[in-house]
């Protein structure tokens, strides 16, 4: 039995897996339909996403339950009120029961009534606030529908402003008069602005390790400072993403001593363990069988630094690396990273020993962007070279400065459903920095996610790269060239196999790379069970003068995803589009986590 049979044999268990998984018994009546009549401000599909009754869909089948429906009834009701629907009725309800095939048929009839729309819009009882301000601040308009999540909305930006210029206990209300004859509503916003707050003292509870002084630096407030209540969301934000604790409360309360124009700031922590041990092993089609063993200090003597050390094995690999983390370089919001490893990789055309290290200096702005420089110390040494025009063995000793930027805007670093990725990365090796080799290379990545509907995910991945040897240098090491083809790449080929090989068919790696992962189309099947459809094109030049739109190669294929609580399990099979003379005609992939 070939790989593609075992691959379809292992799609179609999956299939009827959760075929049978997604059956219920057969006394429940399934939903085949629900329909509406007399809408014509909201389509059929908008109301239906109104409602838990909906209609049964391959591998997700929805079954008929008198008392939901009832409260989808009351739903539907509520939706057009609050969308200013205030007279909407339904007129009547029809289930038809098919008792051979078990399934309902639904249709609801529908009265929606004239749309209530705003007159006019007041604010009262504001001192510190003018009302131009005050109604910049939301979005309602005379003539704008009568919305409920709106006035909702604005009641919420009001307090919002109120609170962080320090008036914590501020009061709106709105005052809501209607007119049922003409359909026109009235808004009052009515505000007691109460007192406003400086803060008192800064109470930290729940310390055991962590050094009080370590908390401090990352507020964005301190003692004496008219409250922001936005510089304490972000200050506890700030605390939690450090990694040092398990939760962060950060809550004004009364003053201790009674002053009823402060507020004391208490911050609520709970730390986490500093020392971890993790074991991973997994699979992949390129490494095989492959393991890890990691051990962290992630709080270093209470001051926020991170030590590790870990190790990996695999049939292609097997290395060592310890590393140090300060998040707080020389008292500023810089953080330093210093890696140090030993490596031996198996590639195709060569066997790679390494040692050396990495000094990162970086740091975010914002919450999406990051900015870096690293200084990269390598010697390495290349065995076995296969490539004949290149001696059998090879020694570089690199020095490079790298400038990286970095802008992520993705709900999910593993896993991602909508956002984007994008970052740049500038290298010279050698020249003033020293070493056996002269070269730059610039390379951008960008991925892009966005949900159809919330079963669907369609995703892209676009890496450019182009370097060149200047100098003394006359070539680029082989390890240092750009390669395409295998599980994280072009789909339909073999490992490093899209782009120059020599006469032995062996990769020899280009100057230029364009790689395009052009659309992944990612659909949930049934609970932690998916399906892929994606379609890849790109190449590698030997030089970037030998570009050529006419030399991209092609792969498309398929896949599943199952989505357990160690990660995603992935098994695709990419199909070469154009294979030439000896290659094959596809792959089938098995890995660990998306393919980007």
């Amino acid at each position: 039995m070939n790989l593609k049979s075992i691959f379809c044999l292992t799609f179609i268990s999956f299939f009827l897996l959760s075929n049978i998984q997604a059956r219920e018994p057969s006394s429940k009546l399934k939903v085949k339909s629900v329909a509406f009549e007399g809408n014509q401000a909201f389509s059929q599909q908008r109301l239906r996403r109104v409602m838990l009754t909906r209609s049964s869909k391959f591998l997700s089948p929805s079954y008929y339950y008198p008392q939901i429906f009832e409260d989808d009834l009351e739903n539907l009701l509520l939706f057009y009120q609050q969308n200013g629907y205030l007279d909407a009725q339904i007129l009547g309800t029809q289930v038809s029961i098919d008792s051979i095939d078990n399934e309902v048929y639904i249709h609801i009839k529908l009265s929606e009534g004239e749309l209530t729309r705003v007159e006019g819009v007041a604010v009262f009882g504001n001192l510190v606030f003018g009302d131009s301000l005050l109604l910049q601040k939301i979005k309602i308009r005379p003539t704008d529908p009568f919305i409920q999540k709106k006035i909702d909305d604005a009641i919420l930006s009001f307090l919002t402003l109120y609170a962080n210029n320090g008036y914590l206990d501020a009061e709106v209300k709105p005052d809501i008069r209607i007119n049922p004859e003409t359909h026109r509503a009235l808004i009052d916003f009515l505000i007691d602005e109460k007192n406003q707050y400086t803060i008192g003292e800064i109470h930290l509870q729940g310390l055991k390790k962590c050094r009080p002084g370590i908390i401090k630096r990352e507020l964005l407030f301190k003692k004496g400072e008219v409250i922001k209540y936005t510089r304490l969301l972000e200050s506890q934000r700030r605390l939690y993403l450090s990694g040092l604790f398990q939760s962060v409360f950060i809550r004004p309360q009364p003053a201790a001593f009674g002053d009823s124009t402060k507020k004391d700031i208490l911050i609520e922590l709970l730390e986490n363990e500093p020392f971890e041990f993790n074991l991973a092993v997994g699979y992949g089609s390129v490494e095989k069988g492959r393991a890890r063993i990691e051990a962290f200090n992630t709080n270093l003597a209470g001051t926020a630094r991170k030590v590790g050390l870990s190790t990996k094995i695999s049939f292609v690999s097997r290395g060592v690396e310890a590393s140090f983390t300060e998040p707080w370089t020389f008292g500023f919001r810089w953080r330093t990273d210093v890696n140090l490893l030993f490596e031996y990789l198996e590639e195709p055309g060569f066997d790679l020993n390494r040692k050396g290290g990495r000094l990162v200096i970086g740091r975010t702005f914002g919450k999406r962007s990051t900015a870096s420089i690293t200084y990269r110390y390598e010697d390495a040494k290349l065995s076995k070279i296969q490539v004949a025009t290149i001696p059998e063995e090879l020694k570089t000793n690199l020095r490079t400065l790298t400038l990286s930027f970095i802008y992520d805007t993705r709900d999910n670093l593993f896993n991602s459903t909508q956002g984007f990725y994008f970052e740049w990365n500038n290298e010279l090796a050698g020249s003033f920095l020293r070493g056996t080799d002269t070269f730059m290379r610039l390379q951008g990545r960008f991925k892009y996610f966005h949900p159809l509907k919330r079963s669907t995910i369609i995703a892209s991945a676009l890496e450019i790269g182009w370097m060149d040897f200047f100098g003394t240098s006359r070539d680029i090491p082989l390890n240092e060239r750009f390669y395409a083809g295998g599980p994280n790449s072009l789909r339909g080929f073999e490992y490093q196999l899209v782009g120059p090989l020599d006469a032995k068919e062996i990769p020899i790696g280009g100057r230029l790379k364009a790689v395009w992962n052009l659309i992944e189309i990612r659909q949930s099947i049934y609970k932690i069970i998916g399906m892929v459809v994606f379609a890849d094109i790109g190449n590698v030049w030997s030089e970037p003068r030998e570009f050529h739109f006419r030399d991209f190669r092609t792969s498309a294929g398929f896949g599943l995803r199952v989505n357990t609580p160690i990660g995603i399990l992935r098994a695709d099979y990419g199909i070469n589009l154009k294979p030439r003379n000896g290659e094959s005609p596809g792959q089938l992939i098995f890995n660990m986590g998306q393919t980007f």
